[in-house]
Parts: C-alpha cells; sequence; structure tokens
C-alpha cells in the first residue's frame, strides 16, 4: 500500500497545518470526519478552478475516500496528536484528533483558505456517517471508481485504486487543463523537495 502520496511528499507542511485548523474549528475532530474533510476541501477546490489544495492520493476504500497517509495519522505527528477511546461495552473506538501547535497560514493562499472556509460551512456540522453518504452518492468520483474498478469490500476494506480527482472536471476544458498543469508542477516540486 502506497504511503507517500504526492501531497504528502511536496505539501505536508500544509497538510499538517489543514489537519491542525481542522481540528480547531471541527473540536472534537474525529478521525473519519477529518479524512471526509480534507477529501471535500479538495473536491470543492477542483470544482471551483480545477486545482486541489492538498494533492493527496486518495484511494478507493469501504468507507474512503482515504488518503492512507492521512488514515495512519502518525505520519502527522509533529502537528496533531490523536488519542483513541473505546465505548463502555468495548464494540467501538474513536480516534480524536487535537492540535500540538498554532495554525501556520503561510502554506495558505487567500483563495485557499476561501475554499476551506466555504467547505466547513457545508460540512462541518455534519456527522461522520452523514459526510461518508455525502461522498459514496451515486455518481460521485468513489462510486464511479468503485464501480469501473468492479471492488468488492466482503473480502477487504481497503484498495490500492486511486480516486483521478481529474475527472470531477473534464468536461470543462480549461478547468481540467488547470487540473493538468498543477498536477506536473506539484510533481516537480515533490521531486525537488524529496532530494
Amino acid at each position: 500500500m502506497q504511503m507517500n502520496s504526492l501531497g504528502v511528499q511536496g505539501n505536508k507542511e500544509l497538510v499538517g497545518n489543514l489537519i491542525i485548523l481542522l481540528a480547531k474549528k471541527c473540536a472534537p475532530l474525529y478521525h473519519t470526519k477529518l479524512i471526509k474533510l480534507l477529501y471535500l476541501i479538495d473536491e470543492e477546490a477542483i470544482r471551483e478552478r480545477g486545482i486541489p489544495i492538498t494533492w493527496l492520493d486518495y484511494k478507493v476504500w469501504q468507507y474512503g475516500p482515504v488518503d492512507p497517509a492521512v488514515f495512519y495519522i502518525r505520519n502527522f505527528s509533529e502537528y496533531i496528536s490523536s488519542e483513541t477511546t473505546t465505548s463502555i461495552d468495548g464494540n467501538a473506538a474513536t480516534t480524536i484528533i487535537s492540535p500540538k501547535k498554532e495554525f501556520d497560514d503561510d502554506e495558505f493562499s487567500e483563495y485557499d483558505l476561501e475554499i476551506i472556509e466555504k467547505t466547513l460551512v457545508k460540512y462541518q456540522n455534519k456527522t461522520a456517517n452523514e459526510l461518508v453518504n455525502i461522498t459514496h452518492k451515486v455518481g460521485s468520483p468513489w462510486d464511479l471508481t468503485k464501480k469501473e474498478n468492479d471492488l468488492d469490500f466482503s473480502i477487504a476494506n481497503i484498495s490500492d485504486v486511486s480516486i483521478d480527482m481529474s475527472r470531477i472536471v473534464k468536461n470543462d476544458p480549461v478547468k481540467y487543463a488547470n487540473y493538468k498543469e498543477a498536477y506536473e508542477g506539484m510533481s516537480f516540486m515533490s521531486v525537488l523537495k524529496s532530494k
């Protein structure tokens, strides 16, 4: 399973600070809700101008979309802490995400912050289950990718299949070109940062 998405390789500080911001604005922030909000922020940014904010590599998991690097939250331990609690009956565990430091907006444009705020206004009061239903609706990138790859979650609840986020704007030539051009730039920056 790939653990280092383009977003984490080239944008770890941005992603870490976005998680800090979400943990502050949505406290208490549960792990599943965090994962959904990150995805919905990127989806909204792509719909608006064709370019995601994080460049995370969202996989089709049963409760996805999920970037494995964010699922295994320890990758961001310098930014946040996580506490797992178990229900009284011992059957359910939840993980609450808390910031370790202050949010730093240096990595974000004003536009990025507007998209984040706009997305939070729409979704921050929704439960994790409601957000799962939103990201899994018929015709969503998750749903289409799951069907195209004939994924069966009765066998395993995760997959290595990535969601092609450019499909969100494939019918808009300008936004699609923006996505492809920005992807090339992000890939180049990721290579530079990895050296």
